[in-house]
């Protein structure tokens, strides 16, 4: 599979001295995680990261930040929850919808090598005689596969808000061609395991 190219471009904010008047104990916080991650102590971060969401977790950068260091701790779920988080306090930033596409896609990525390895739990699709378009393709179990597909069609989905509120944005011929892969990828999952249905993304 495609790996990610778009990772790099993921960083953390830094904190408004607006957002930090009910308590200057959260930029503080920030601040400290935001040192941790440059030396790559990611889990001393995120401590310090969710300690500042309980003083309060009506701050954006801290939901941000904490969103991009559970992506970077490889806890893509997480870092979809704090993501979401961000977006509902701050919905025109478009770096959070593109930080919640790469957890989205991460989260893809994880399920088909996950479920590749365990082959107890692998239902090998039927593959019609003479079709080899599915060679690349992983056998995953039905019921993760409609996952996978789910999870692709929402980092499109982000991936296009994230254009939609940075149309000029340098990194946008890479960006499209991330998701020409994904909509592709979802494509031949979608017809390996006879899924038509769940093709196409929504806005």
């Amino acid at each position: 599979m495609r790996k990610l190219t778009l990772f790099l471009a993921i960083l953390f904010v830094s904190v408004l001295c607006s957002a930090c008047i009910n308590n200057i104990a959260i930029q503080e916080l920030n601040n400290k995680a935001q040192e941790y991650m440059q030396k790559g102590d990611i889990q001393s971060a995120i401590c310090r990261l969710e300690s500042s969401v309980d003083l309060d977790g009506t701050v954006f950068e801290t939901r941000y930040n904490l969103g991009v260091a559970y992506i970077s701790a490889q806890d893509f779920k997480k870092a979809q929850e704090q993501l979401k988080e961000a977006i509902k306090i701050k919905p025109d930033f478009a770096d959070s919808y593109y930080s919640l596409a790469v957890a989205q896609e991460s989260e893809a990525m994880k399920l088909l090598e996950d479920d590749a390895n365990d082959e107890t739990s692998v239902e090998v699709a039927v593959v019609p005689d003479g079709e080899d378009e599915y060679s690349d393709l992983k056998n995953i179990s039905e019921q993760d596969a409609k996952i996978l597909i789910d999870l692709l069609h929402d980092s499109l989905n982000s991936y296009n808000k994230y254009l939609e509120l940075k149309p000029q944005t340098n990194d946008r011929s890479d960006v499209e061609a991330q998701m020409k892969y994904l909509e592709e990828t979802a494509y031949k999952y979608a017809l390996k395991y006879n899924l038509a249905e769940n093709v196409g993304t929504e806005e």
